[in-house]
């Protein structure tokens, strides 16, 4: 990265790393004695607390990773290095090459050996062959400025027939025997709408199907306190062939107050919504009630306490190895750090609990996709309440909305003219699924 570029990324990794102390301190993020008084002293810097063995690989890596899905900022992921992480995730496609090339622009200047490093490869995109696989992947290594990688992945495996894709296996032996590719793996967050084909098979039975062919060492799955049932099961699996396993999508709290904001937006655009929009709202207004009444409960300023708590979650369970969540700011990186080597506490525990009893019937489960095969529109349910979990959770606005914009005549728009009884009686979770695709449309294509 040119100087240039150095300055314009609004902080140094040097002023983050001094100045951190005493913003975390601030953030409550980091512990040490009294901060006020004479028997104030300096906290630690947050740094990795825990490493863990990363299945058969025997690697060590950090139990808080950097999932680089968004990364542009080479400044964050030095400071992430300074502190301890030593498990990076990437992709070919991710920010369009430009999240290897931060990459790689970092770690050549960082010994090599002691980080993984993950990056994956999506077969639905025109790398059938074991040629095409090949070349995609040296382009991979250019971009990461490295002559090998840790693991190669096979980025949201589409169905399990493609588990066993010999091409692909072809590849990883020539690749492993030419010192290019260490391990492998693959990674899966459900059913899904992409431009370059459906994921068809449910994740489940994607990532068992990876666990019983025995050539995969690595997995990336989804995993939270609301939807565990299927992640135990994968875990468990995983442990019996002694996998590595990393996590995404920890977090499935949304924060109300801001989807309050969300819904006087779009009803101050006066824009002409149907009738069943409305008794959406209606329904909507009374989870936002149900919302602020968890936030007073439990006296939350942010959706920090829920989101730390629900990776303290992840974090507690021995068969998880490194959890991954995107990052691309400092602020992002103190505050995962920080939970590094944590566990919940009796509040905490209670708070989720009391969050999944009252809450988590709003949350439409990721990799699920149960209820699509019901809709006569063809509406990829899956996908746009990703996108919208986007948005409202991670507050990536621009992210979510583009993703959305590019489904076209495969968005939610359908679902205005539909009474909605279709995917509801399809849910087993009893999520009110036809107003929340409403509410996810109205939001995503909200003209700022």
């Amino acid at each position: 990265m040119k100087n240039k570029d150095r300055k314009d990324s609004g902080i140094s990794r040097r002023n983050f790393i001094r100045n951190s102390v005493s913003a975390a301190a601030g953030l409550g993020l980091l512990g040490g004695g009294k901060l006020l008084g004479k028997e104030a002293k300096e906290p630690p810097r947050a740094r990795i607390k825990e490493y863990r063995t990363l299945g058969r690989t025997g690697f060590k890596v950090s139990d808080i990773g950097f999932g680089a899905g968004n990364l542009s900022n080479e400044n964050v992921l030095e400071a992430a290095l300074d502190m301890g992480i030593n498990y990076i995730d990437t992709a070919e496609h991710y920010f369009r090459g430009n999240s290897e090339r931060t990459i790689g622009n970092v770690l050549s200047k960082r010994d090599r050996k002691k980080i993984f490093l993950t990056t994956k490869l999506n077969l639905m995109m025109g790398a059938g062959s074991k040629e095409k696989i090949k070349t995609r992947f040296s382009r991979c290594l250019e971009r990461l400025q490295t002559n090998y990688v840790d693991c190669l992945m096979i980025h949201m495996a589409p169905t399990v027939e493609k588990v066993k894709h010999e091409p692909y296996h072809e590849a990883i032996r020539e690749l492993k025997a030419e010192g290019k590719v260490r391990f492998t793996g693959l990674s899966n967050h459900g059913k899904e709408h992409k431009l370059s084909g459906p994921i068809k098979d449910e994740m489940e039975q994607i990532i068992l199907a990876a666990v019983d062919d025995g050539r995969f060492d690595v997995v990336l799955f989804t995993y939270n306190f609301i939807q565990k049932d299927v992640g135990d099961v994968i875990l468990k699996a995983c442990k019996s062939k002694n996998m590595g396993t990393t996590l995404m999508k920890t977090n499935p709290v949304r924060y109300y107050q801001d989807m309050q904001d969300i819904l006087e937006r779009n009803l101050e655009k006066g824009r002409k919504m149907g009738e069943q929009f409305y008794k959406i709202m209606e329904e909507y207004k009374s989870l936002i009630n149900q919302g602020e009444g968890f936030i007073k409960k439990y006296g939350l300023t942010g959706a920090e306490k829920t989101r730390d708590a629900a990776i303290k979650f992840c974090l507690g369970n021995p068969a998880v190895h490194s959890v991954c969540p995107s990052m691309n700011s400092f602020d992002e990186l103190a505050a995962y750090v920080s939970l590094s080597g944590t566990r919940l506490g009796s509040e905490e525990k209670a708070m989720l609990a009391d969050y999944k009893f009252g809450l988590g019937r709003y949350y439409c489960r990721h990799a699920c996709g149960r209820c699509e095969e019901s809709c006569p529109q063809g509406v990829p349910v899956n996908t746009v309440m990703r996108y919208f979990h986007y948005f409202a959770a991670q507050r990536r606005e621009k992210f979510a909305m583009e993703k959305y914009s590019a489904l076209k005549r495969n968005s939610a728009d359908a679902c205005s003219n539909c009474e909605g009884g279709y995917c509801a009686r399809a849910c087993p979770y009893g999520v009110p699924v036809h107003g929340l695709l409403m509410l996810a449309h109205e939001t995503l294509t909200l003209q700022a």
